[in-house]
């Protein structure tokens, strides 16, 4: 009797995240719309509707008008339910400023802006995060996008020295009692670039070639960030190929520059054989492309060539994929909550 008892319980969750999953996609649905999209019955359909409007997950919209009878309930999913906020670092021109996103459930930002800081430690995430929860008291699941590698739950690389060696994301689980997640820059980049240009399916490795460092790759692979076994993969500045990265010399010369960016595709090429490479950088422009595509096909035999692409907006990429992970994470508690209630 337990484990049917528990078997109920996560079909009915299971029923839940169905209707959720149409009313996210349509904004406002009846009972018989949502039946017909999800594959319920009208009855089961309301069952559910009824228990999501009692905890305010779900609103009452509009009467839809009928050809005959009643005219029929609508229904809108309720996104501000509980939200999520993001946070990112960004450097330019010598000011360091951490970036905040505040969105719903469906993605919909509520609030972006900046924050100058002086330096990037604990205390200075704290102090934005409290600020944050003062606005919005439905935060449940925080983002925090950092450079740098994670491995056994350390911060073990990052650009950032007072957070090296730093349980970053349990010191604000245990604070704050929400989960958390960490994304180093590249790999939220990846994720957010597949899905903006709607490459979920594509095995994608993203190059990125910031201003003052060098360069990390982001995996996407089978519908999945790869990150291997201890959360270093992408970290292909270490391969040992010889180029100077940062170098000014290198970067001045268009000849040098553009075989360093395509001996490090045909690297990553030869080992992943992706459908796509995507390139990111200040310094990147058409002709430059070209260059190294040309490169990758002389290097390459035709099977392994994979297309090479010039992302334009990393910020973009970047947020999107933040987006992406840390609302899949309060999707999943949510669903975890309502299961273990």
């Amino acid at each position: 009797m337990k484990k049917i008892g528990g078997n109920a319980v996560v079909m009915r969750e299971v029923n839940s995240n169905l209707v959720r999953q149409v009313l996210k996609e349509h904004g406002q649905a009846t009972k018989r719309q949502i039946a017909d999209s999800c594959g319920l019955s009208v009855v089961t359909v309301g069952t559910v509707l009824q228990i999501l409007e009692a905890q305010n997950e779900v609103l009452p919209g509009e009467l839809m008008a009928s050809s005959g009878g009643r005219p029929a309930q609508q229904y809108i999913y309720n996104d501000e339910y509980a939200l999520a906020l993001i946070l990112f670092t960004h450097e330019e021109q010598g000011v360091i400023a951490i970036h905040r996103t505040v969105v719903t459930l469906t993605g919909r930002k509520l609030l972006e802006d900046s924050i100058e800081v002086s330096g990037v430690d604990l205390a200075v995430f704290e102090a934005v995060i409290d600020r944050s929860l003062e606005l919005y008291s439905s935060i449940q699941a925080i983002g925090l996008g950092l450079p740098g590698s994670e491995v056994d739950g350390i911060l073990a690389v990052s650009d950032y020295e007072a957070l090296r060696g730093v349980a970053v994301a349990e010191h604000f689980r245990q604070r704050y009692g929400k989960p958390v997640i960490i994304e180093n820059d590249v790999n939220a980049a990846v994720i957010g670039y597949c899905r903006r240009m709607k490459e979920e399916a594509a095995s994608v490795i993203y190059l990125y070639f910031p201003d003052r460092y060098p360069p990390g790759a982001g995996i996407f692979i089978g519908g999945k960030l790869y990150k291997g076994k201890r959360g270093f993969a992408g970290e292909v500045a270490n391969i040992p190929l010889g180029l100077p990265w940062g170098d000014s010399g290198l970067m001045a010369s268009f000849g040098q520059l553009a075989d360093a960016i395509a001996k490090l595709a045909v690297a990553v090429s030869s080992v992943l054989n992706p459908d796509i490479v995507v390139l990111y950088g200040s310094f990147l422009h058409e002709e430059l492309l070209e260059a190294v595509e040309g490169n990758c096909k002389s290097l390459l035999p035709a099977p392994a060539i994979p297309q090479v692409r010039r992302s334009n907006d990393f910020a973009a990429d970047y947020i999107q994929g933040m987006i992406v992970q840390t609302l899949g994470t309060l999707e999943q508690r949510l669903f975890l909550t309502k299961i273990e209630g």
